[in-house]
């Protein structure tokens, strides 16, 4: 496995999880491509990075993806890209056509892979609950203020480097769970509202509304909490169903049960990736065409925030 880059965030949890897995043997590309290359666990550019790897993990900046993925392409090795694919939806669509190209590649939307979510899927599929009427996801950490932008993951505050505010940042988890959970029903925007803060050129909280189908639905993102992970509350017609980290609740009439289950984790995309290379379908990843419906939803949003202004 070929781990290009090492400044995104989840660099560690995927090289971590690596690490423990005895049949998985990886080789780390720490260098932007744009920096000079420099060798580390053998690796001393890019083409060496894939000379033997049988995967590949891109962890860079954003903006080196354009850089990476004609190597992973030329390599025809299958590719996991940390979200976003480009920075824009216009640098996204001129990707992927590249893609197709390629192996198999698509990006780490790790909210389809957590097993809460999988149920929520089952009891809307079912029908449990009646039509929606609204509903309303969140997901939020303290990465701001907990310093979890410094060091190598300092580029995350830089538009230059391909960096986004936190409603991209984390809606492109909340857009793409609601492509999953019912592909063909369209998504259009209604209004945005971004929270700034002085001195920072990013936005570190954002909430959007959203027409999914027929259902409203508010997203709420944020780097700065106060209250944090993955939440969201389905309101329907017979009932709701509430998720709390791992914790599904489903209420009809006067009954309540309650599943848990491991919150949402990072990781879970890259071993969702492994278990499909090794013929163990354990996810349908994100298709070209989510990626890029994804890309040009974030941009709506952003551009009614900015009207807002």
């Amino acid at each position: 496995m070929a781990l290009l880059g090492t400044s995104h965030v989840h660099f560690r949890d995927y090289h971590d999880l690596l690490a423990r897995e005895p049949r998985v043997s990886a080789v780390v590309l720490p260098a932007a491509p744009d920096t000079g290359d420099r060798p580390a666990f053998g690796a001393a550019s890019v083409r060496e990075a894939l000379r033997c790897a049988d995967a590949a993990v891109i962890t860079s900046t954003t903006a080196q993806h354009a850089q990476l993925l004609p190597h992973t392409v030329r390599a025809g090795v299958p590719t996991l890209v940390e979200k976003p694919l480009a920075a824009t939806a216009g640098q996204t669509a001129r990707l992927l056509p590249l893609l197709a190209a390629g192996g198999p590649t698509t990006t780490a939307m790790f909210l389809r892979c957590a097993p809460g979510l999988r149920r929520v899927r089952a009891l809307l599929r079912q029908d449990v609950v009646g039509p929606l009427t609204a509903v309303r996801l969140c997901f939020a950490h303290a990465g701001l203020t907990d310093g979890v932008f410094t060091g190598e993951a300092a580029w995350m505050l830089d538009p230059g480097h391909g960096a986004a505010g936190a409603l991209s940042d984390l809606g492109i988890h909340l857009i793409d769970l609601l492509l999953w959970l019912a592909p063909r029903r369209p998504i259009g925007v209604v209004n945005a509202e971004l929270r700034h803060r002085p001195g920072l050129v990013l936005e570190p909280a954002g909430t959007a509304v959203l027409r999914w189908g027929s259902v409203p639905v508010t997203l709420h993102a944020s780097w700065i909490g106060p209250r944090t992970g993955f939440s969201a509350h389905f309101a329907a017609r017979y009932g709701t169903i509430r998720v709390a980290g791992g914790s599904v609740t489903l209420r009809t009439g006067r009954t309540a049960t309650t599943w848990r289950h491991d919150p949402p984790r990072a990781g879970a995309a890259l071993t969702a990736f492994l278990r499909r290379l090794g013929g163990r379908p354990a996810w349908r990843p994100p298709g070209h065409d989510d990626i890029r419906r994804t890309a040009a939803l974030l941009e709506e949003i952003g551009s009614v925030a900015r009207r807002r202004r």
